[in-house]
């Protein structure tokens, strides 16, 4: 086929049949030129594409071979078993972080005041005890680019002593920013790395014989129409079991393998809740309908305990005001409406993230009879929770004030705050309503509010929480609370409300003080 000389040359390579059930659901880190691009693939990836960046064909010719050798490591780590990791491979794994970072960065190193922030926010996240969080996906990914399965102890080891390299890293190149190149002597502790020889690989199913568990979950999904954002998930638990067990056929995974991929998963800092209504959820459905319908002997789940940690706290708890004012400060200087709206929305409905980023013009509108801005949350939108989860929820003042019912009124397309999809059902990806929502979670992640970053309080929900708190304090009766905010209600219809709910409802939300963002404190 004859290429334009304005289209960049393109990377496409069929995912190996026998690590397809572990690479999915994985994100790629592909080295392209001088860039690196992010490649996520979806329950269904059969290959993995991407842009070389360049129409030059010398060019293009060499960053495809990157790529591959890139690709080929990943499948060897896909495919290894676990290994141990001894000090000194541990500190040249380090090393390698150190090298990449300032060999990036030392020509152009910024401003001292980065540097010193990334000190500082390795020594709270060391004292949080959130390495895991902050630094975790460096590490899988340097391991991944080295062709490595590593687990447990060898890889909490690596995640300290990546961190400790980070950091190293930042002293130098601040040391840089001030004109100071003399040579470092922290880069002299690695020692070169030389890349460790994979354990043996994990058996792929013969061709034509049995099944992965990767097939079994598809097929479950497909009878039981799963959406697409939950065999998304699904399948990262899944792939998360089979990498650790080293093998894909359901026939070989036993009940000491999930015991000790439950273990891993405690030992990689997951909370309880996580992993019983994440990860061990998913596994147990899956073997139990696998058994029912005949396409297992047994199930390995079946007595699997569920993980117990008394070092965990209660729930999540909701937004404090400085927390919420700092979310609405920075939505407030943004343009993209999921940033700009939603968070305001959250923070006067108390409503579900998926609620509000489903809006359409049409769900945002003024009651005829009593003139009162509401949001219609309703199932004719999306997906909802439950049956009590449709309903109308008055707009509070405030909102109003700040022009949100004009703005939606500009509005030219049905969805406000993402751009549908044709098809998207069908094709097995991700939903747009689940990418916008991941996105906002990332953009509050990125304000770097500590209760966030510790998993405290949940970047969306921590709203919904917060809300439920406000109205109870404000002495709003339970049936007016419940009609606020979708929970069930016996008897009754949360959407379908007269106008005396109606203005009751309105009064209720209007008792909530209006944020003032400019001056820090929350105002009446």
């Amino acid at each position: 086929m004859k290429r334009s000389a304005s289209t960049f040359h393109q990377f496409i390579q069929r995912i190996p049949a026998d690590v397809i059930g572990i690479a999915r659901g994985r994100t790629l880190n592909l080295p392209v030129g001088q860039e690196t691009i992010r490649v996520a693939l979806s329950a269904k990836a059969l290959d993995v594409r991407c842009s070389l960046r360049t129409r030059d064909p010398g060019e293009a010719k060499a960053r495809q071979a990157a790529v591959t050798a890139y690709l080929e490591r990943a499948w060897r780590a896909m495919r290894a078993k676990p290994v141990v990791l001894s000090q000194k491979e541990i500190t040249a794994l380090a090393g390698l972080l150190y090298q990449d970072l300032t060999a990036k960065m030392e020509d152009e190193p910024g401003e001292v005041g980065i540097w010193q922030a990334v000190i500082d926010r390795f020594q709270h996240e060391r004292e949080a005890g959130t390495l895991e969080t902050w630094f975790g996906s460096t590490v899988d990914e340097l391991l991944l680019s080295e062709g490595l399965n590593v687990a447990g102890e060898s890889r909490t080891r690596l995640l300290e002593a990546g961190a400790s390299a980070l950091v190293d890293a930042a002293g130098r190149l601040g040391r840089n920013a001030e004109g100071d190149y003399a040579p470092d002597p922290k880069a002299n502790r690695f020692p070169q790395w030389a890349p460790k020889k994979a354990a043996t690989a994990p058996k792929p199913v013969p061709s034509g014989k049995g099944s992965t568990v990767q097939s079994l979950l598809t097929k479950l999904a497909a009878e039981r129409a799963y959406a697409p954002k939950t065999v998304s998930e699904w399948t990262r638990s899944i792939s998360s079991l089979t990498d650790h067990a080293s093998t894909v056929v359901p026939s070989e995974i036993t009940p000491d393998h999930i015991i000790a991929w439950t273990d891993a998963l405690v030992e990689k800092g997951l909370s309880a809740k996580t992993i019983n209504e994440t990860y061990l959820a998913a596994v147990k459905a899956l073997f139990r309908w696998a058994k029912a319908k005949r396409q297992i002997a047994y199930n390995p789940a079946l007595d699997v305990p569920k993980v117990a940690r008394r070092d965990e706290g209660g729930d999540k708890r909701g937004f404090t005001l400085a927390e919420a004012q700092t979310i609405l400060t920075a939505a407030t200087s943004e343009t993209t409406p999921l940033r700009r709206w939603v968070p305001w929305l959250l923070a006067h409905t108390g409503a579900r993230a998926g609620e509000v980023v489903q809006l359409r013009r049409q769900d945002v509108r003024q009651d005829p009879e009593t003139g009162i801005w509401l949001i219609d949350i309703s199932p004719s939108a999306g997906r909802l929770k439950n049956k009590a989860s449709a309903r109308v929820v008055p707009l509070h003042r405030q909102l109003v004030d700040m022009g949100f019912p004009t703005w939606v009124a500009g509005q030219k397309r049905e969805r406000l705050f993402y751009e549908e999809r044709p098809g998207e059902a069908e094709d097995g990806k991700r939903s747009r309503k689940s990418v916008a929502i991941n996105r906002l979670g990332d953009w509050v992640r990125a304000l770097e509010l500590t209760g966030v970053l510790s998993g405290e309080v949940s970047p969306n929900h921590g709203w919904r929480h917060r809300i439920s708190v406000e109205l109870t304090n404000h002495e709003v009766i339970e049936t007016v609370r419940r009609r606020i905010t979708g929970h069930t209600l016996d008897g009754q219809d949360n959407r379908y409300v007269g106008k005396l709910a109606l203005e009751r409802m309105r009064e209720a939300v209007d008792r909530l003080p209006a944020y003032d963002v400019s001056a820090g404190s929350e105002t009446l």
